[in-house]
Parts: C-alpha cells; sequence; structure tokens
C-alpha cells in the first residue's frame, strides 16, 4: 500500500450555534457548491470561488519597454469546505478561502487551544505575543531549533499568546501545527480519514489547559473588535452611565504628553470650561438631557488638549479612547482600556489585586500639586526643601550605553535615598511608562558601577556621597517611589487593571535587586481643580 500524501490543512471550529453551512460561510459569494460524501461526516460540503484572472502589479515595471499582455495573468480559485460530525461542525479553508468565512462564527484562539495540548513542551519553534506593558507592542519571536516556550523570555503576566508553532507529540496529529483562531496543519491523510483527524482536534481543543504549563494563556485574551461581543460589552457601559453607577468607570489620558505645552483640557460641547485633568465629572457637565447617551456619541465626543489661552495643541482623543471601565457579563471578567476590550479570568484578577494590596503605601509628604507641568512640580519641591530634595528630572538624563541611551534616574532623591518617579495619572501605557523608568535605573544602579559614577556626577553636594560608586548598593538601602499626581481622594490608587499588573511584576523584579519600592499618591489644589473659565479679554482668541 502507497503512503498517504501529506496535506496543509487550514481549519476552523464553528461556535456551537453556527450548525449550517451559511451561517459560517458566505455561500452567496461563491461560484458553485458540491456535495461530498465524506466517511462519518453527517455533511459535507465544498463552497467553490474562482477568482478572475489578473495580470500581476509588478508587471507594470515593464510597461515602457513590452507589451505587458505577453507576461500572461493568473489566478487563483477559493474553497471552503463544510464539514459537520455530529453536534461540531468545522470550515476548511483552501486557497484565499479564508476569505469566505463569516466574521465572528467560529471560535477563537481554536487553533491556538488545540496546539498548546497537541505539541511537545520543547518543541516550539515559534510565538506570537501582544504585549501589555508602555509599548504595547506585538512580536513575532522564532528560534532556529525547539525549544521550550521559557526560552522565549515570555512574561506569562504581561504578554498575550497570539499564535505557536509546534510538532505534535502524537505525529497522527501532523508534522508541525500552526494555531491561531484556526488551526494550521501538515498531515498524512486522505478524506477517509477526515473525520476521525477532526474529532482528534476537537478533543485536544477541550482539554484543560490549565493542568498544563500553559495555564497562564486564559489570564488575558483580547475580544476581536469584529466579535459580536464588542456592542454588548459597550452597552454594558452605556447602562453604568444611564444609571450613574461609576464605580469601575473612569477617564484618564490615553498617552504620554508634554504637559509643558498643556494646561488642561477641552470637552466637545463644553463650551469655554477648561478642565485640569481628564475626569468623567467634566465630561458629564457637558451632557444636556436631550443628548441620548449613547455608545455612538462617546466615540464621537471629543476631548481637547489646550495651552493657559485655551487654544489647542494639536492632541484630541475621543471620550471611548479614554475611557476605562471594568464589568461582568456571563460570569466572565471583562476590561476596557485603550478603546479595547479584554477578557480576564477571574483568578488572575483576584491574584492581581491581592499582590497589588500588598504594595507598601510611601511615608513620605509632598505638597499638593497646583499645574504647571511635572518639571515644574519638581522643580518647587526641590526648592522647597533643598537640604531634603536634589533634582533629577529628564532635564538631567544620563547617557549610558548598553542599548539603553538616555537614562532618567529619578525625578527627586532624597537623603534618606529615596528615588522618586513623578507622574501625572493616566491610562495604562501612560502608569507603565513610569514603571518601566523606575525599573531601568534601579537595575542599571544595582549592576552598573559605570551608571553609579554618572548618577553620582549628576547630584548636588551633599548628595552624591550617597551613592557609593564601587560598591553594588546594600540590601533595602534605596527605595524607589512610584509618586502619581492624582485628584482620588483615596490613598491607595485605584490603577488601572493592566497597570496593576504591570506594576506588580516591577515590584517583584525591584524587590529581587534588593530595593524597597513604594506607591504614593500626590494630592492636587483643590483650587487647580476648579474648572477654569476663559477671561472676556482672551474669549476672541477661540
Amino acid at each position: 500500500m502507497s503512503e498517504k500524501k501529506s496535506w496543509p490543512l487550514t481549519i476552523f471550529l464553528a461556535r456551537s450555534d453556527m450548525d449550517a453551512p451559511e451561517d459560517t460561510i458566505k455561500v452567496e459569494d461563491s461560484a458553485k457548491s458540491i456535495d461530498l460524501a465524506i466517511p462519518g461526516c453527517a455533511q459535507s460540503k465544498l463552497y467553490v470561488k474562482p477568482n478572475t484572472p489578473k495580470q500581476p502589479k509588478w508587471a507594470n515595471l515593464f510597461a515602457d519597454n513590452i507589451d505587458v499582455s505577453e507576461i500572461g495573468k493568473s489566478s487563483s480559485v477559493s474553497a471552503a469546505l463544510f464539514v459537520k460530525i455530529k453536534n461540531d461542525s468545522f470550515v476548511l479553508t483552501f486557497g484565499y478561502g479564508r476569505h469566505l468565512v463569516r466574521e465572528d462564527t467560529c471560535e477563537e484562539r481554536f487553533g491556538l487551544i488545540c496546539t498548546l495540548n497537541s505539541v511537545h513542551p520543547n518543541s516550539l519553534r515559534c510565538v506570537d505575543i501582544q504585549s501589555l506593558d508602555a509599548i504595547q507592542s506585538h512580536s513575532r519571536i522564532q528560534s532556529g531549533l525547539e525549544i521550550p516556550a521559557d526560552q522565549f523570555g515570555l512574561n506569562v503576566e504581561q504578554d498575550m499568546l497570539k499564535a505557536v508553532v509546534g510538532a505534535p507529540s502524537d505525529g497522527s496529529l501532523g508534522a508541525r501545527m500552526t494555531g491561531t483562531d484556526a488551526l494550521s496543519v501538515s498531515v498524512r491523510m486522505d478524506l477517509t480519514d477526515l473525520a476521525v483527524l477532526l474529532r482528534s482536534y476537537r478533543d485536544q481543543y477541550h482539554k484543560d489547559l490549565s493542568a498544563t504549563n500553559y495555564a497562564w494563556v486564559n489570564n488575558i485574551n483580547l475580544v476581536k473588535g469584529s466579535s459580536s461581543l464588542v456592542p454588548v460589552l459597550d452597552e454594558y457601559v452605556v447602562a453604568k452611565f444611564k444609571d450613574e453607577d461609576y464605580e469601575d468607570l473612569w477617564l484618564a489620558i490615553p498617552e504620554i504628553i508634554d504637559w509643558n505645552h498643556v494646561s488642561g483640557f477641552k470637552y466637545q460641547a463644553g463650551g469655554k470650561a477648561m478642565y485640569p485633568d481628564i475626569n468623567l465629572e467634566g465630561f458629564l457637565s457637558t451632557i444636556s438631557p436631550k443628548d441620548d447617551l449613547t455608545c455612538d456619541l462617546l466615540r464621537n465626543r471629543k476631548v481637547y488638549c489646550v495651552d493657559e489661552d485655551h487654544n489647542r495643541t494639536g492632541k484630541s482623543w475621543s471620550i471611548y479612547k479614554c475611557l476605562y471601565a471594568e464589568v461582568e457579563h456571563d460570569g466572565q471578567k471583562y476590561i476596557f482600556n485603550g478603546g479595547l476590550w479584554y477578557r480576564v479570568d477571574k483568578n488572575f484578577v483576584t491574584k492581581t489585586n491581592q499582590d497589588y494590596s500588598k504594595i507598601p503605601i510611601s511615608s513620605l509628604s509632598l505638597p499638593l500639586y497646583s499645574g504647571g507641568g511635572e518639571g515644574s512640580y519638581n522643580q518647587s519641591v526641590a526648592a522647597t526643601d533643598p537640604d531634603r530634595f536634589d533634582l533629577l528630572d529628564d532635564k538631567k538624563k544620563v547617557f549610558h550605553g548598553g542599548g539603553h541611551g538616555q537614562v532618567e534616574i529619578c525625578d527627586l532623591f532624597t537623603k534618606n535615598r529615596e528615588l522618586i518617579h513623578v507622574k501625572r495619572y493616566g491610562k495604562s501605557t501612560v502608569l507603565s511608562h513610569l514603571f518601566a523608568q523606575g525599573f531601568v535605573s534601579g537595575q542599571l544602579l544595582q549592576l552598573d558601577p559605570e551608571f553609579r559614577k554618572k548618577v553620582a556626577g549628576k547630584l548636588s553636594d551633599g548628595f552624591s556621597e550617597l551613592i557609593d560608586v564601587d560598591e553594588r548598593p546594600a540590601d533595602k538601602a534605596y527605595t524607589i517611589v512610584y509618586a502619581i499626581i492624582s485628584e482620588s481622594m483615596s490613598p491607595k490608587l485605584h490603577l488601572p487593571f493592566f497597570s496593576r499588573v504591570n506594576l506588580n511584576n516591577t515590584f517583584r523584579q525591584l524587590d529581587g535587586f534588593g530595593y524597597k519600592v513604594e506607591l504614593l499618591r500626590i494630592g492636587v489644589d483643590p483650587e487647580y481643580s476648579k474648572t477654569k473659565k476663559l477671561p472676556p479679554e482672551k474669549e476672541k482668541k477661540l
């Protein structure tokens, strides 16, 4: 008997409520359908869409020299195979058949979970991740050898695994598997094997991932923007506004801004009122009884950065982009951050909150913030008590090699060896940037004598001798303080969830380096917090 050929398959598992071909496949786009009789399958139907032959785009490069029709045209065929086995439906795509699959009709992460439950733990070759740190980047990490997941340098609390490539432990499942929402696999088979294979992949998908080394994969998962779940979750937010339920709902600046050029914020439909910070109170003051507060309104209403004369400075965002929300749906926790919804495991939420609650609150007492930006605030603190504080803000950055470039040591350094990093409250990306600054500085101070020498050189007399250039800092000799300017009245800051995740991770690393790490809320002067109207003589500038 001749050996069976190896075929590349791309497989989607249809959602349980999608049990007919037209539910998952754009049958109206196909040119023909062919009923098949595949053993073990209750229903199997192939949908085919031939594409019109086209000249390749690169042919135009030679248009001035030849008749490009001589190059010829190419065409392709898209196909989607619908297969029903008992209560499960699958869609297999061929060519450009992915475009025949309807959005939001197949199980998310089917291929990813199936692959993780199938491959040998030491056989991974490639991973795609989305990081939730300050950059929130997407990256692909490839290895020339088959290696375990922990050798890819993944941060299991801050990285979302999006795709993985590896070799199955059971060779009957294929030679190599790639898992995302779809499962892509190269496997020796013919159509008589298809039903058995699909049942095997389904069984691998339904295995308990929490019993493996990949349990962390379920901690956080992005809800696709095309998902029908998004408008459902959006309506929870709208309901919170209408019910005046503002717990776990607030506004924050969605990105890092230059506070030297921003004096406040104005809301669309808010008249001439300027607010010192973005918050729900400011936005709600713009909502009139005739406004229908819908998700479209949240997407269309803007908040603008303005200067001291109330003129726009270029930066603006939708209210939707600035929103942070936490909601429950069908017993599952969802978090809205930066315009995106995330599904978060409840146990992970509980553990994150418990770890966050253990981070010490600093006993430092710093003056109230009264405007002028972080730089101005740091200068005033240092000038008010120069025997206690030395100014080391971004004007005294250290140029340091090893891939770091400019390193901000801290904003304020105290006689008690406290490195204070100051930042205005904002979304996760803003605060993650703050935590990263403290980590990089602390790591270099602990490990690099050349960096310690440069730091000592930036400090004023009376402070520079607190840095021992030749010796690593003793355990708990230094304290890294993350000081966040916030109008909240609670001494324990209610940070966005992903900021809590990031801070917990940073805390563990800095604690391992021998630092004390503390959190501090800097209050805001009530007079500064008041809404500011534009003086009459300046109204003409608007």
